[in-house]
């Protein structure tokens, strides 16, 4: 292959307000229409963290890793001694000067895959791959449209470069051709839900067999091993639907803050974690660990009920004191001495189906780190994989049958400007050549039971399957 290392000249971003009263969810199918289209998605409104929502196509390169293996859009191979120092050579091709008006701006769109770790570390890899799917995949928008849901306004923002015009005049098309449209009907409560048809869906795990995979790693605690450790089953739903309608019930049946949509040639990633990885801004590092979980049901008193317990706790406070202070171990690796703090040990949230436990852990990067060393640093999450982290990810290679791929990685955006956003995969569908993937799971500690970890399994996957059988029209597969 040939070797690329080609740089583009600096520029500024600049921007333009479009008048339009179109809501993002009016604008999925004319973005979808669009070349590699892509979507981060706050379908679920939070002043803090689901405020802007970003639409891109038409990218003008990409970077993807496979087996260890880095190339461009044109089939280069950027040059570098390690996979990170290729990916810090493509991603610095495009640079934003000054500031950006708005956040979210032209930048990197994609995902990073849980198997991007192990260019990361020295890890077995003896889990099966088996989608279509790179470990890493991210794209080049010169050009993005941002919705801000407070203003209720959209904003066109493009980097100052010629080739930046089609891409930016294709969004003004997408953002003018959704307005008065109208969104979908509001989808059913939760009471509701249980009228669906089932979703017929196969496990990677017997039932018993998941429960066993609990059990082994409560042994695994038992003995000294490790604090905690993730594991996670996954559901194939074989001729599920297209993956565009799949999305659009989603957003409507789990909106979320981090959600996204990814349409790739023959594949496609729907996302609607509620969880964020990492968000840097300027200097300044957050990440915000999910570990506790409780359903939702409809039911005002079972509700507050199971949010009072998931409060009460032990179990789930002990496991997210440990993850927050293994994330405090690894932003301590990029970020100034004495920077790194928890601003906030444990916080409620409530989501659609589920209650979460989340902490927040903040710091202020040293000034020659950039987003591919932070990357290196924390990926991947602490939340998903376990405490130690590299024997919990061993642990998981040894008890999990196949690799977990874009599940438990990260979605999202990397500015020209060096600030970045990436959720935590989780509560998402990959779709592979017409078979659906849902991988759902849960922090093992050593006073978990496997009947409680199997259910918690099925509490997470619920709205993933319900969102699939809805988009068949509700008959179900």
């Amino acid at each position: 292959m040939p070797r690329s290392s080609r740089q583009h000249p600096p520029g500024r971003v600049l921007a333009e307000e479009v008048a339009t009263s179109a809501t993002p969810g009016e604008l999925i199918d004319a973005l979808a229409a669009q070349p590699a289209p892509a979507l981060l998605d706050s379908s679920a409104l939070d002043m803090r963290y689901g405020r802007y929502t970003v639409l891109a196509c038409r990218p003008a390169d990409a970077v993807i890793v496979r087996d260890g293996h880095v190339t461009d859009a044109a089939g280069g191979v950027p040059e570098g001694p390690t996979v990170i120092d290729r990916l810090r050579a493509v991603l610095g091709r495009y640079r934003a000067t000054g500031p950006a008006p708005l956040p979210y701006g032209p930048g990197w769109i994609g995902f990073v895959g849980y198997e991007f770790g192990r260019n990361l570390e020295r890890l077995p890899g003896r889990a099966v791959r088996d989608t279509s799917l790179p470990d890493l995949h991210l794209a080049f928008y010169d050009a993005t449209a941002v919705y801000d849901a407070i203003g209720k306004r959209w904003t066109l923002l493009w980097l100052d470069r010629p080739e930046s015009a089609r891409t930016r005049e294709a969004l003004r098309e997408v953002l003018l051709s959704g307005a008065g449209r109208g969104e979908p009907a509001a989808p059913a409560d939760r009471a509701s839900a249980a009228a669906l048809p089932a979703v017929e869906a196969t496990s990677n795990f017997a039932p018993d067999a998941y429960r066993r995979a609990v059990a082994r790693c409560v042994e695994y605690i038992a003995a000294g091993d490790i604090f905690q450790v993730n594991l996670s089953q996954r559901f194939t739903v074989p001729d599920a639907p297209p993956p565009l309608e799949i999305y659009k019930l989603l957003r409507r049946r789990n909106p979320a803050w981090y959600s996204a949509m990814l349409l790739l040639e023959g594949a496609a990633v729907l996302s609607s974690s509620p969880e964020l990885f990492l968000r840097i801004r300027g200097r300044k590092v957050l990440t915000r660990p999910i570990k506790g979980t409780r359903p939702r049901t409809g039911d005002a008193r079972a509700d507050a009920e199971a949010a009072a317990a998931l409060v009460a706790s032990e179990k789930d406070n002990a496991e997210l004191a440990m993850i927050i202070d293994l994330l405090r171990n690894d932003l301590g690796r990029v970020c100034r001495f004495g920077t790194v703090r928890v601003p906030n040990r444990r916080e409620l949230e409530t989501h659609p189906t589920v209650f979460h436990l989340v902490g927040s852990v903040v710091g202020e990067l040293r000034d020659e780190v950039d987003v591919a060393d932070v990357l290196a640093a924390t990926f991947p999450g602490g939340s998903i994989t376990g405490a130690p982290k590299i024997r919990a990810m061993e642990i998981i290679d040894e008890l999990e049958p196949v690799a977990r791929g874009v599940y438990t990685g990260a979605i999202g955006w990397i500015g020209a400007d060096g600030d970045a956003e990436l959720n935590i995969v989780i509560r998402t569908v990959v779709w592979d050549a017409g078979t659906a993937h849902v991988q759902v799971g849960g922090g093992i500690v050593a006073d978990s039971t496997p009947d409680g970890e199997y259910q918690e399994t099925l509490d997470k996957a619920r709205a993933l399957l319900e969102a699939m059988a809805m988009a068949r029209g509700g008959t179900g597969l």
